[in-house]
């Protein structure tokens, strides 16, 4: 279940705002939410186009003097990249900017095969190569010994990065990330593309000139990073937006046909996110990245065409290995339900190294909490972790780095090199971590810009929001809440697998759309009061317009979210042995609500559904789960968490559920 936020912006802030930036009162509401409550500052969100000089991040300088070198004396340069959308776009960029000044110039990425970031094989083959300056783009921080065998074997390097930056930098000519603690310049989460932009425009002078060349595709990398879009980044990616609609790289223009982006129509980020930067990334992750380069640097539409085909086959074969580790992680846990009894769900298998990341994200969504994926090769492992707010993994990771080879990510994602034989070490090291470090249990957090009324439901409204554009990370799609709808009545849609809606708010009935649940385990009823976060957008349907409200949750309207997650917290606590005693007597079920939860399962077929119907009778969530615990322990119900799945088992015979092992554990520990 999220954590809500609701927030709450402050009339008196928007009121004035509205005023002074002769905006409309609705917009201004959602500024406000947004932290811009200035007319100077809303001015900066919809009309920047201003870069900071890019001579403010440190070592600036020393890399452009050392790269102008490098080409004056002909000296043979490798921008050496990532293989995910951020690395890929980067590298394209500094090597056709270089290539066009006549530089000596070729380009190198590691496949997965060879792991994140420098290495010595592909030193030495480079060394092989000519090359006498390596420039990284998208990474490098964190690879101080592959910096020091780089002098070794009498090259120069020259670092751009944008990860976190490590207690020890490496050795180099110029290490260029804004992440640096001596470093002043304003942008600090700029993706590799934008430090890779930044760093064309000192060399070129011209910020201008240099966004129009390569903001299409800087802004598929920044799009693709999950960074945050405010400041510079925004800029990036609006302009990019906009030159992407007439763009002349070939292999961009194809990859936008193939998805059906574009063809009259505004190019929107979330085309980005959910079209075109997965099929860049499947070719690092299920190939090479090579092919995704080539495709950027394609000769003609023909190439150019065969290159997107190849990428859009290689996201299909993606999809499929992802779905298979998926249901493979959902069997473990299926075998094994302890594995969901840890504030961080680690699981380890078999599987290709280059999709456990993105099916890492799709079980923080279905589980809500953070999860390692560790795969098996050999001697070594490696790993991927995604996590939710409550824990940063780079600290994480950091705490428990003398059990791992190598690591690097961010505060949300990092990927990492274990022993294989370490492993068991390693995960206990990571419970021991989060439980010392983690209060409460994990859980996803919702945040809705605001609480929105009857009367603000107008298509006028609607229709402003896209004044917010462009959205993604630091920057969504805007949330709102509604509170004290009554639902009259419910619809399957696509054969069953939503929930169509209808809705009283305020006194008007409304058609809501809900994706999160199948019709089939839609937990409320008819007549329940709920509140609702939705975003709202714009429909069109036989000429005639709509608001359209697609749902992100919902929960009864007097539902106590502080009092639900700490009666989890205690379930946790419980599970672990950390319990307070004075909470143990409080956690026996009585014989009331023995009833009360057997009877919220009659007719229920999922936990979730039970639940609920439980929370209706007054069980609170960690006394829901002791009485689950029970039922099970005599076989009086069958539950399936991956699947949300529940049912009553047939009973032979009276049950005295007061000899349960739970109530002696728990009465045995309360003395």
């Amino acid at each position: 279940m999220y954590k809500w936020v609701i927030n709450e912006p402050d009339k008196n802030i928007s009121d004035r705002l509205a005023r002074d930036a002769q905006i409309p009162p609705f917009i201004a509401r959602l500024l406000v939410s947004r932290g811009i409550t200035t007319r100077e500052s809303a001015d900066i969100f919809f009309n920047s186009t201003e870069f900071s000089d890019p001579f403010d991040i440190k070592d600036m300088d020393k890399a452009v003097n050392t790269i102008n070198e490098a080409i004056d004396s002909g000296s043979r340069i490798t921008v050496y990249g990532d293989y995910d959308a951020d690395g890929i776009t980067s590298t394209y960029m500094l090597f056709s900017y270089l290539e066009a000044l006549g530089a000596e110039v070729s380009w190198y990425i590691p496949t997965r095969d060879e792991g994140y970031g420098l290495n010595n094989p592909a030193i030495d083959l480079l060394k092989k190569q000519g090359t006498q300056l390596i420039i990284t783009v998208d990474n490098g921080i964190s690879a101080v010994d592959e910096a020091r065998y780089i002098k070794e074997q009498g090259m120069r390097l020259v670092i751009t990065d944008h990860h976190q930056v490590p207690d020890t930098l490496p050795e180099a000519e110029a290490v260029v990330n804004p992440h640096r603690r001596d470093d002043i310049s304003v942008c600090k989460d700029l993706a590799g593309c934008g430090v890779v932009l930044k760093l064309i425009m000192a060399m070129e002078g011209d910020s201008d000139t240099v966004l129009t060349q390569f903001g299409d595709i800087a802004a598929v990398g920044t799009v693709g990073d999950l960074v945050k879009l405010e400041g510079e980044n925004r800029i990036i990616v609006r302009e990019g937006l906009r030159l992407m609609e007439n763009t002349e790289n070939m292999g961009l223009n194809r990859l936008l046909s193939l998805c059906g982006i574009g063809q009259g129509e505004p190019i929107k980020s979330m085309d980005l996110s959910f079209s075109v930067c997965p099929r860049i990334n499947a070719a690092g992750r299920c190939a090479s990245p090579s092919a995704a380069m080539e495709m950027l640097l394609a000769p003609s539409m023909s190439a150019a065409s065969a290159k997107a085909a190849e990428l859009s086959e290689l996201n299909d074969t993606r999809k499929e290995l992802e779905a298979g580790i998926v249901k493979n992680a959902e069997e473990q846990i299926r075998s094994d339900p302890s594995l969901l009894s840890h504030k961080v769900l680690v699981l380890c298998g078999e599987w290709p190294h280059g999709i456990i990341g993105i099916a890492s994200s799709r079980l923080v969504h279905k589980y809500g909490k953070p999860n390692i994926i560790i795969t098996r090769e050999g001697e070594t492992s490696r790993g991927s972790m995604r996590s939710t707010d409550d824990l940063n993994v780079s600290e994480m990771l950091k705490a428990c780095s003398d059990k791992l080879v190598r690591f690097g990510g961010h505060i949300k994602a990092a990927g990492f090199t274990v022993e294989t034989s370490r492993i068991p070490e390693f995960i206990e090291a990571v419970y021991e971590y989060t439980d010392k470090n983690i209060k409460g249990v994990c859980s996803e957090t919702l945040t809705a810009d605001m609480e929105i009324f009857p009367d603000e439901l107008t298509l006028g409204n609607v229709d402003l929001i896209d004044n917010l554009q462009p959205f993604g990370e630091g920057n969504q799609s805007p949330l709102f809440c509604m509170r004290d709808c009554v639902i009259r009545s419910r619809r399957p849609l696509k054969d069953g697998r939503y929930t169509g809606i209808d809705v009283e708010f305020g006194g008007r009935e409304y058609r809501l759309l809900n994706y999160s649940y199948t019709f089939d385990t839609f937990p409320f009823s008819d007549g329940d009061r709920v509140d609702v976060i939705t975003r709202l957008e714009p429909n069109e349907y036989n000429g005639r317009r709509s608001i359209s409200f697609r749902v992100s949750d919902m929960r009864y309207s007097d539902f106590s979210q502080d009092r639900y997650f700490a009666a989890l917290s205690a379930y946790d606590d419980y599970r672990c042995g950390r319990v307070e005693k004075r909470l143990l007597c409080r956690m026996e079920p009585e014989m009331s609500e023995f009833r009360a939860v057997y009877d919220a399962f009659r007719g229920s077929d999922t936990i979730t559904k039970a639940e609920m119907k439980a929370f209706r009778s007054g069980i609170n969530a960690c006394k829901f789960r002791v009485i689950v615990d029970i039922f099970k322990e005599f076989g009086l119900v069958e539950t399936d968490e991956t699947e949300d799945k529940a049912r009553l088992l047939p009973v032979s015979g009276k049950v005295d559920l007061k000899s349960s092992r739970v109530i002696a554990r728990l009465r045995s520990a309360a003395k």
